[in-house]
């Protein structure tokens, strides 16, 4: 028989993607008896002291809550789990990660549990997604520890920056705190860190800053999402990348582009006032940029001699 207890707890699990805690239970009232007679009958058992209402949804944000109430606090969804809630590239759900305080793990096969010496509520996000997951900003110094690429890095620190999820000096004042000799991928995170111009505005997609990072690759310093004016000064268009010195303007165009007249209409109309503006519209496509865009990098190469050449 269902109980005004049963409706609360089946209330607050709803709340809570369908889990909820030993300790919530008896603070509603239940009774040591009543929560075993409920235990493996109407409610599943995930850890100890942590249940999911049986016939509730398993959803990959309630294994994270749970997860999160394993061990003692402080303790939040990181790593690769956490990139995947930040939308962050290889970020991924399909194996829970946590990280708390040395000497405080709990210890389940489904869990990936990391330790750390220098972790602390300053680290945790408890607001974004209603459960608690590491900053962004310490979220970079986890991912460097993984993959020690400054351009993952530089990639992570973009799609961190679209979502809003870090500022510039949120970032160094965390990294100042966190980061230290010895630590991996400090010095990968540092690179990818340098490479941020405050005053430069964000990149849109992950193969625009594909595309910038292989036109610097070649030696070439483009301007992210530059704007593009005529001779009065008024805006004409924002495109990808820019570089200035040889008035060459880059923009990725994507396989889903150019699929009506409408569009190829607008993307003509576009393009004609780039030139009108005195501009040279370069475009590269996702097959230029697995192949390093040689095409695209010799363009600019022949522009620039020109603009070099004697009048």
């Amino acid at each position: 028989m269902r109980t005004e207890l049963d409706e609360k707890i089946a209330t607050k699990a709803e709340a809570q993607d369908g889990v909820f805690t030993l300790v919530q239970a008896r603070a509603l009232g239940y009774s040591e008896r009543e929560i075993w007679r409920r235990a493996g009958k109407s409610w599943c058992q995930i850890y100890d002291g942590v249940f999911r209402m049986r016939g509730a949804p398993v959803t990959s944000h309630g294994q994270m809550r749970a997860a999160c109430w394993v061990g003692r606090s402080p303790i939040a969804i990181s790593h690769r789990c956490a990139a995947a809630l930040y939308g962050v590239p290889w970020g991924r759900r399909g194996v829970i990660e946590v990280t708390c305080r040395r000497w405080e793990r709990a210890i389940y096969p489904e869990l990936v549990v990391h330790e750390a010496t220098r972790f602390d509520e300053r680290d945790i996000d408890a607001d974004t997604f209603d459960f608690p997951v590491v900053r962004a900003e310490v979220l970079l110094l986890q991912l460097a520890a993984l993959r020690r690429s400054p351009s993952y890095l530089e990639a992570a620190i973009h799609a961190l920056r679209r979502g809003r999820h870090l500022t510039y000096d949120s970032t160094i004042a965390t990294f100042s705190r966190h980061a230290r000799r010895g630590l991996p991928g400090v010095k990968a995170l540092r690179i990818a860190l340098e490479r941020w111009r405050p005053d430069e505005a964000v990149t849109q997609s992950n193969p625009e800053l594909d595309l910038i990072q292989i036109l610097r690759e070649n030696g070439f310093d483009p301007v992210p999402q530059y704007r593009v004016h005529d001779e009065n000064g008024n805006f004409v268009a924002q495109v990808d990348a820019g570089l200035p010195q040889w008035r060459i303007t880059v923009e990725y165009e994507s396989d889903q582009e150019h699929l009506d007249e409408f569009q190829v209409a607008r993307d003509d109309k576009r393009r004609n006032e780039i030139v009108a503006a005195g501009y040279f519209p370069l475009a590269a496509r996702k097959l230029d940029l697995r192949r390093g865009a040689l095409d695209l990098v010799q363009q600019i190469e022949r522009i620039a001699r020109r603009h070099a050449q004697p009048a």
